[in-house]
C-alpha cells in the first residue's frame, strides 16, 4: 500500500476513532465497563436513577408513617443502611433536631488506590456540602418531633465527577497514545523493512557483491525504487561480467597475436639474414626469398587488419554505408573476385541462385568481407580431397539466406556453437599448420548483425561445414 494512501487513512482514524471513543464515554458507557473502579461506577447509577432513588425511599417511608417510632428502631437503620447507604445518599433520622441515626462515614468503603488518592487529594479543596433529596416530619403523641431525611451528599457528587474527568481524559490520552502508536508502526515498519533491504542490497553492491539480488513485491513507494537498485545491479552484474569477458579476450587476444606474429616474423628475419649473408646467390633464389617475405608481410598485415577491425566494432565506430543492391549481382562479383584464390589450390567455387531478383540493403565493402572471411577458412581448413566450395541463395517467409558449403575437415559438434567466438580454434584447426588469428568468424558475425542479420554454422554431408546467412529482403523491409 502506499504510504500516501496510509497517511490519509491513519488522519481518518485519528479523527474518526477519538470521536467515537467520545460519544461511548458521554453515553454511560464506562459505568458498564469500570464496574470495578467503584466510586466511579456509584456515582453513575446514583446520577442516572435520581428519581428511581427518591421514589424507592419514598415507598420504604410510607408504610411507617401511622407510626413513626419505627425510625428510631435498630431494624431500621439495619434496612436503611443495606438499601440506601452508599458513597452519596445518607440516611438521617433526628428527634427534636438532634440526630439519632446517620448513615454517613467520614470513609469511603471499597475504593481502589487511585480513587481513595483522588479522592482526598480533591476534598481537601472541596466544601461539604448536603442536601435533603426527601424530608419526612412526624409528630409524636409525646409532643416529640422525628424528621426523617434521604440526603444527597452534593460535594462526593462533584468529586466524583472530577474523578469521572480525570479517568476521561486519563484514558482518552491512553487511547490516542496506543492508536497514534499503532498507526506509526503501521507506517514506519514497512519503511524500516524497505530501508532495511535496499540498503543491505545497496552495501552489497557497495562490497562488490553483484548478485545480491533485490527481491521486492511489496508494490508500495518504494517499488520504484526497488527496481531502479535491481536494475542498476543487473547492468553492473553484466557490465562487470562482460568486462572480464573482454580481460580474458585481451590475454587471448595478446597471447593468440604473439603467437600468430612470431612465425612471420621469424621467417621474415631467417629470410632477410639469409639475404644478408649471401646465401640466396642466384636471381631465381632471391626473387624466391623476397616473395616469401612478401608473403608473411601480407600475413602480418591481414592480422593487424583484423585486429584492428574487431576492435572498430567494440568501440561501436564501425559506419555502415548501406545501399540497395541486387543479390545475384552481388553474389556474382563475389565469386569472380575469391575464385582466384580457390583455384589457386585446386579447388572449385560456384554459384547456385535459385530465387528471383532480389535486392538487399546491405554495405558492400563491409559483405564482400564476410564472403572473403568465410571462403579463406576453407581454403585454409581444406581436406586432402579437391576443395569444392558452393554458394546457394534462397529465399522462404523469414527473409533471404545465403549458404556457404565446403567439403574441408569440418568442425566438431561440440566446436560449432563456438566458432564465432573471438579467438576460438577447434581441436583440428590447432592440429594443422594454418596461420589466423580466430577472429574471422567473430568479425563475420559483428557485421551480419549490425545488419540485422544471423550467421550460423553447421555440418554437412560432405562432413565439411556450411555457413548460413540470414537477411531480410529490401521489398519485405521497406512493406514494413
Amino acid at each position: 500500500m502506499k504510504i500516501r494512501t496510509k497517511f490519509i487513512i491513519s488522519l481518518m482514524l485519528l479523527v474518526l476513532l477519538p470521536a467515537l471513543f467520545t460519544v461511548f464515554i458521554t453515553n454511560n458507557f464506562l459505568s458498564n465497563t469500570l464496574s470495578s473502579v467503584h466510586f466511579f461506577d456509584t456515582y453513575y447509577d446514583i446520577f442516572d436513577n435520581f428519581s428511581n432513588v427518591s421514589r424507592e425511599f419514598e415507598d420504604y417511608v410510607s408504610p411507617y408513617t401511622s407510626s413513626p417510632e419505627y425510625f428510631l428502631t435498630d431494624t431500621f437503620q439495619n434496612d436503611a443502611k443495606e438499601q440506601f447507604s452508599n458513597a452519596f445518599l445518607i440516611v438521617e433520622v433526628s428527634e427534636n433536631q438532634i440526630i439519632r441515626y446517620t448513615t454517613f462515614s467520614e470513609e469511603i468503603s471499597n475504593l481502589s488506590l487511585i480513587e481513595r488518592w483522588l479522592f482526598r487529594s480533591l476534598s481537601e479543596q472541596s466544601p461539604k456540602i448536603q442536601y435533603s433529596l426527601k424530608h419526612h416530619h412526624f409528630q409524636l403523641a409525646s409532643g416529640n418531633a422525628i424528621d426523617v431525611r434521604l440526603k444527597i451528599d452534593s460535594t462526593r457528587l462533584d468529586l466524583a465527577y472530577q474523578v469521572f474527568e480525570t479517568v476521561f481524559f486519563f484514558l482518552y490520552g491512553a487511547f490516542n497514545l496506543i492508536l497514534l502508536s499503532v498507526l506509526l508502526s503501521w507506517i514506519s515498519n514497512p519503511i524500516k523493512r524497505a530501508i532495511k533491504r535496499l540498503t543491505f542490497t545497496t552495501n552489497e553492491i557497495r562490497k562488490g557483491n553483484l548478485r545480491a539480488k533485490l527481491t521486492y513485491d511489496e508494490q508500495d513507494d518504494f517499488q520504484e525504487l526497488a527496481d531502479s537498485i535491481e536494475s542498476m545491479r543487473y547492468s553492473l552484474e553484466n557490465s562487470v561480467e562482460k568486462q572480464q569477458v573482454l580481460e580474458i579476450e585481451k590475454k587471448e587476444l595478446i597471447a593468440n597475436i604473439s603467437h600468430d606474429l612470431r612465425t612471420p616474423i621469424t621467417s621474415i628475419r631467417g629470410y632477410v639474414q639469409g639475404l644478408k649473408d649471401g646465401v640466396a646467390r642466384t636471381e631465381e633464389t632471391q626473387r624466391e626469398y623476397l616473395e616469401t617475405i612478401e608473403s608473411k608481410t601480407y600475413m602480418i598485415e591481414s592480422l593487424l587488419n583484423d585486429l584492428f577491425e574487431i576492435t572498430r566494432f567494440d568501440h561501436g565506430s564501425i559506419k555502415l554505408n548501406k545501399q540497395v543492391i541486387n543479390l545475384r549481382d552481388f553474389l556474382t562479383d563475389c565469386v569472380d573476385e575469391l575464385e582466384s584464390d580457390v583455384t589457386k589450390v585446386g579447388g572449385k567455387l560456384s554459384l547456385h541462385y535459385i530465387i528471383k531478383e532480389t535486392n538487399i540493403q546491405i554495405d558492400p565493402e563491409k559483405f564482400m568481407r564476410v564472403f572473403i572471411n568465410v571462403i579463406e577458412n576453407s581454403i585454409k581448413y581444406r581436406s586432402s580431397r579437391p576443395l569444392e566450395i558452393v554458394i546457394l541463395a534462397n529465399q522462404d517467409d523469414d527473409g533471404v539466406f545465403i549458404n556457404i558449403s565446403d567439403n574441408g575437415i569440418g568442425v566438431n559438434e561440440e566446436d560449432l556453437k563456438r566458432i564465432f567466438e573471438r579467438f576460438y580454434r577447434s581441436d583440428k584447426s590447432r592440429n594443422l599448420d594454418v596461420m589466423g588469428s580466430g577472429i574471422g568468424l567473430s568479425i563475420c558475425k559483428e557485421i551480419i548483425a549490425s545488419h540485422g542479420g544471423k550467421i550460423s554454422a553447421s555440418s554437412n554431408d560432405s562432413n565439411g561445414l556450411t555457413i548460413s546467412i540470414r537477411l531480410q529482403a529490401f521489398e519485405k523491409r521497406s512493406n514494413q
